[in-house]
C-alpha cells in the first residue's frame, strides 16, 4: 500500500469526522474556536465557552496544561484555600461523591471520564502554605491542581471574597448536547441557606453531557505503512478500520480496535489499495 497516497474521510456518525492527506491534516481540531475567542472581563454565563482552558496553569510544574490533557473528558473544577472549613468539609464529600462516584462508573452516563481540578487560591509564599496546600492535595487526591493565588479565574465564574467556587465545564470536543468547552453549571460556596449540599445538581449538570461519534484527533505514518493514531469522543466501542476507493463502496482491513485500547494505538499495516480513503467505524 503507497502510504503517500492514504486518507482518511468524513462520513455521517458513527464514523470519525477527522480528514487528512498524507502527512497533513485538513480538518479542524475542533480547537480553532476557542483560539480565536477573545478574552472577556465579564463573569461568565452558563452555555458560554470558557476561553482561559488554554491557560491553565499546573502547580506542580508551573507550565501551562496542554489542552490534550482536558479533551474528551468533563471538567469540575474546585476552587479552595487550604486552611478554609468549608473547603475541608466539602473536599472529602466530592472526593466520595464525584471522584470516586464517576471513577467505579468509568465516566458519567454516556462514559464520558470526570476530571477533578483543584484551583489553589493560597499563594505559595512560604514554606508553611506550600506544605499544607500539598498536604491538602494529596489527601484528597486531587488528579490535577492549577494556581489562580490571583483569583483571577476565579472571578470570571463569580465573587472572588471567598472560597470555593465549583465549575463544570464540557470538554468534549464533539458532544451531541453542548459546544466545546461550554460552561455547564458554576456556584459559589458549598451549602445554601438551607444547608443542603449541592452533589445532585452537581451529576446533574456532568450527566447532562452526552458524547459524540469517535473522532481522530491525530495520527502518524509508521515505517512499512502502519499508523498510530489517536481516537477522542465517544463512549468506549470497538472501532472497524475500513478502506474504499471511490467512497461509496467500504472494505474492512481487517482490523479491529478494542474498546479498551490505549491512545495512540498502533495499527499494523493495512489491506488496502494504493490510492485508498480509510475511515473508522464503531462495531456493535
Amino acid at each position: 500500500m503507497a502510504s503517500s497516497r492514504r486518507r482518511i474521510v468524513s462520513n455521517s456518525e458513527p464514523i470519525t469526522t477527522l480528514a487528512m492527506k498524507p502527512f497533513r491534516l485538513i480538518a479542524a481540531l475542533f480547537l480553532s474556536p476557542l483560539l480565536s475567542l477573545a478574552s472577556q472581563a465579564a463573569t461568565y454565563k452558563v452555555g458560554e465557552v470558557v476561553t482561559e482552558i488554554t491557560n491553565l496553569v499546573d502547580r506542580a510544574t508551573g507550565q501551562p496544561v496542554p489542552v490534550s490533557q482536558l479533551e474528551g473528558k468533563i471538567l469540575f473544577i474546585d476552587f479552595f484555600a487550604h486552611w478554609c472549613p468549608v473547603c475541608q468539609a466539602a473536599a472529602p464529600q466530592i472526593l466520595t461523591e464525584i471522584d470516586q462516584w464517576y471513577d467505579t462508573r468509568e465516566g458519567n452516563l454516556d462514559g464520558i471520564p470526570v476530571l477533578h481540578i483543584g484551583a489553589n487560591l493560597q499563594a505559595d509564599s512560604n514554606t508553611a502554605n506550600r506544605n499544607a496546600t500539598t498536604t491538602f492535595i494529596q489527601r484528597y487526591k486531587f488528579p490535577l491542581t492549577i494556581q489562580d493565588t490571583s483569583r483571577r479565574l476565579q472571578g470570571r465564574f463569580g465573587p472572588t471574597s471567598g472560597q470555593p467556587t465549583f465549575v463544570i465545564i464540557n470538554g468534549v470536543t464533539n458532544s451531541a448536547t453542548h459546544k466545546p468547552w461550554e460552561l455547564l453549571y458554576a456556584r459559589f460556596s458549598y451549602q445554601d441557606s438551607t444547608g443542603s449540599r449541592p452533589i445532585d445538581t452537581f451529576r446533574a449538570a456532568i450527566d447532562s453531557v452526552q458524547a459524540g461519534p469517535p473522532e481522530l484527533r491525530d495520527f502518524t505514518i509508521l515505517p512499512g505503512g502502519g499508523l498510530k493514531l489517536s481516537v477522542i469522543g465517544g463512549p468506549p466501542a470497538r472501532l472497524s478500520v475500513e478502506w474504499s476507493t471511490n467512497l461509496n463502496q467500504w472494505r474492512a482491513t481487517g482490523t479491529t480496535i478494542p474498546a479498551d485500547a490505549m491512545f495512540p494505538y498502533e495499527l499494523p499495516p493495512l489491506n488496502a489499495g494504493p490510492s485508498a480513503f480509510l475511515r473508522v467505524r464503531r462495531v456493535n
